[in-house]
């Protein structure tokens, strides 16, 4: 984005990030277009491009921009306290987290949920980069010494889960008129998951086989 763009009043920034959100969640990035863009912020195109050096470059800011509310939001515990260590204890800190954020910000997480289906290989190791930041700086500094795994393969599985349960959840409230229940459902999920990690991933676990022995 340009320089421009930055220097624009609060107000009108986050009419055209809003705008532009919408379009490319209702689209996708392959049908999204500017002219979607510019009509539902109320500028003029050429307007826009005062701020923007193109829709990749729209686009690819909208991806930092998401990724960076959302981990503002669950690093901003309203009760002050510090995530926790243990990542699987941290995961079930930000699924918490994370839920109240897609139900208030349906817009950004319909746009992160569309992303995660493109097909256009160098659009989607833009949206892998992304994520990839964004799961990183949540669980980087997490304690792995209990965990009888490699960290990094415990990573990518949680970093699948939390893709998983955000595409279900964003799914499963566009086909329902009850967000409650769709956020209940996401959280019984989720208790399910944080159930079989406990049992299975620490030193010392006992496995499925020894408990029905």
């Amino acid at each position: 984005m340009k320089d421009t763009f930055h220097n624009l009043s609060e107000e009108k920034r986050e009419r055209i990030i809003r705008a532009a959100l919408g379009e490319f969640a209702a689209s996708g990035y392959e049908k999204a277009t500017l002219d979607g863009v510019v009509q539902a912020a109320g500028i003029s195109k050429g307007g826009l491009y005062e701020y923007i050096s193109s829709k990749e470059d729209l686009f690819r800011y909208l991806l930092e921009y998401s990724y960076d509310a959302m981990y503002d939001f669950i690093i901003s515990d309203d009760e002050g306290q510090r995530m926790p260590a243990d990542p699987v204890e941290r995961t079930r800190h930000i699924a918490l987290r994370v839920v109240d954020y897609y139900l208030a910000n349906p817009e950004i997480i319909t746009f992160l949920v569309k992303t995660s289906r493109i097909s256009d290989p160098l659009h989607r190791k833009w949206v892998e980069a992304a994520f990839g930041d964004y799961f990183l700086r949540l669980f980087e500094s997490c304690d792995y010494s209990k965990i009888r795994f490699d960290p990094a393969r415990i990573r990518s599985l949680l970093s699948w889960l939390l893709a998983k349960t955000r595409n279900d959840f964003t799914d499963a409230l566009a086909g329902s008129n009850s967000p409650e229940i769709c956020r209940e459902t996401y959280l019984g999920e989720w208790e399910f998951f944080f159930s079989v990690l406990t049992d299975g991933i620490y030193r010392g676990a006992s496995s499925v086989d020894n408990k029905e022995e």
